[in-house]
């Protein structure tokens, strides 16, 4: 028997549907050093392939305006940010220098490709230099069904991950608190490859925008250490 999902577009179990082909890539490369993009390098690039991080999250989350103010600092990186909601149909490559890759999912939900469920397992089980999933939840309507399609993925492979609530701008308060409680509920009784701190941002008021970049610039291993004194 074929194991059985939560289907990409509805959230209901449904079998794995037949991959339709290879996914394509288009990077966008960083020349010279991270601290370009505003990621701070430390030493020479470690041998071999560069560490990676991917961003998944469902339709109009807001994966691609979140990379895109990322990378703010390094105008030489073009992430295209379309205003059709889900229009990210495969995999974007984005070089950084040779210090790590970060890879735009397509959005799982609404518009998902058919393919979605096999193209992203095959990528989640093949790299090894993954270094952290960044799942993204829209922070106007928390969590949904469909976002167990990533959870349950990242569980079963043992892929450390971390949510990040995108779209606080849009949120009122009392919204924005009650969804930020029922994350860290969700996240303590449900997961065991979650890190504990949820991260809010804002790609419009760029607000934790700094903070999550740091932390993506610690978790690939190019973040320079301070020693006491």
């Amino acid at each position: 028997m074929p194991r059985r999902r939560p289907c990409p577009r509805s959230g209901e179990r449904c079998p794995r549907a037949p991959r339709l082909g290879p996914c394509r890539d288009r990077a966008g490369t960083v020349p010279g050093q991270c601290r370009d993009s505003g990621f701070p390098p430390r030493g020479p690039p470690r041998a071999g392939r560069a560490a990676g991080v991917c961003f998944i999250g469902r339709s109009n989350v807001g994966k691609s305006s979140l990379i895109r103010a990322l990378f703010s600092l390094a105008p030489e990186v073009e992430v295209r940010v379309s205003k059709t909601p889900g229009h990210t149909k495969k995999m974007n490559f984005f070089k950084v220098g040779k210090y790590f890759t970060l890879v735009d999912m397509p959005g799982y939900g609404y518009r998902a490709p058919q393919d979605f469920v096999e193209m992203v397992e095959a990528y989640l089980q093949e790299r090894r230099n993954l270094k952290r999933t960044f799942l993204l939840v829209d922070g106007v309507v928390g969590l949904q069904k469909t976002d167990n399609i990533a959870v349950e993925m990242l569980e079963e492979f043992g892929i450390p991950y971390v949510m990040v609530l995108t779209k606080i701008d849009r949120a009122s308060r009392g919204v924005l608190l009650k969804n930020v409680l029922e994350i860290h509920e969700f996240v303590k009784e449900n997961t065991q490859g979650c890190f504990p701190q949820l991260f809010l941002v804002s790609s419009v008021e760029f607000s934790g925008v700094h903070l999550l970049r740091c932390f993506v610039a610690h978790v690939t291993g190019n973040l320079p250490t301070v020693e006491a004194s």
